[in-house]
């Protein structure tokens, strides 16, 4: 692999991953060429795009894996490439800084400076992704689980309410098939309704808790576990629960193939 290409497509993986937590289907490409206003052919180290609301939104990062820091000019070469293709924006992505000055320059121009070992770790990143675009809302339905979440002044913050299993000693995420079975676990487990919530997962919800629940599996030994009581319970029923595995869930219950966490980290 060439000199900067491990840095380009590691922002390529994580650019990817996170701008299609919830489907969007925005292409991130590496090395894509773009003809600019002169005619002249100018080379993007990772770019995307995609439109909201019928604006067009455009965006090109430059990596570069050097021994020393970016020096102006060569942000300065990176806005006259951007200022020729036109209605862009601009990223750098620096394995090691800046050269005095060249951050707030390519700031000056609204281009976004970073250094790649500063950004939040990927778990981070996750997390804000799936505060933007794919925590279930109050009104959301569950297609087909309902599920207990942590709020904060009223919002989800993207943690789930688990139990200890005592004979695993794992923490399992409950999952119900009604909203009406989650309230119940609710109620029963006696827990404070302004720091937790009952929730539906939608089709896309389901898809970023199946991505958290990757990490939450490997590093966090934990899990989840479909809980149901049969039509026509007794009130004091006892739960039935069955672990299911991340696997098993996306292939019975999403029925797509979900991206790994580990190989976008690769």
């Amino acid at each position: 692999m060439k000199p900067g290409k491990s840095l380009e497509k590691d922002v390529q993986r994580i650019y990817s991953f996170l701008l299609n937590m919830r489907d969007e289907g925005v292409t991130v490409g590496n090395s894509v060429f773009i003809v600019g206003k002169s005619g002249l052919q100018h080379e993007v180290d990772v770019y995307y795009e995609f439109a909201r609301a019928g604006v067009r939104h455009r965006v090109a990062i430059e990596c570069k894996d050097w021994a020393g820091g970016i020096s102006k000019g060569q942000v300065l070469e990176f806005e006259s490439k951007l200022r020729d293709i036109g209605n862009i924006t601009g990223v750098i992505v620096s394995r090691n800084g800046y050269q005095s000055g060249a951050d707030k320059y390519a700031k000056f121009h609204e281009i976004l400076p970073l250094v790649f070992d500063d950004l939040p770790s990927f778990n981070n990143l996750l997390a804000e992704r799936l505060k933007t675009v794919a925590l279930p809302g109050d009104d959301y339905i569950g297609e087909p689980f309902w599920i207990i979440m942590e709020i904060r002044n009223g919002k989800v913050t993207g943690s789930h309410y688990a139990n200890k299993d005592p004979i695993s000693g794992k923490d399992l995420i409950p999952l119900t098939y009604s909203k009406y079975h989650a309230e119940r676990l609710f109620r029963d487990a006696g827990l404070d309704p302004t720091r937790w919530a009952v929730r539906g997962l939608p089709r896309f919800a389901l898809r970023a808790f199946l991505i958290t629940l990757e990490l939450y599996e490997k590093k966090m030994n934990g899990g989840a576990l479909i809980c149901f009581l049969p039509p026509g319970s007794k009130p004091d029923a006892q739960f039935i629960g069955i672990h299911a595995s991340r696997e098993d869930l996306t292939n019975e219950y999403f029925g797509e193939p979900i991206p790994s966490i580990e190989d976008v980290k690769k």
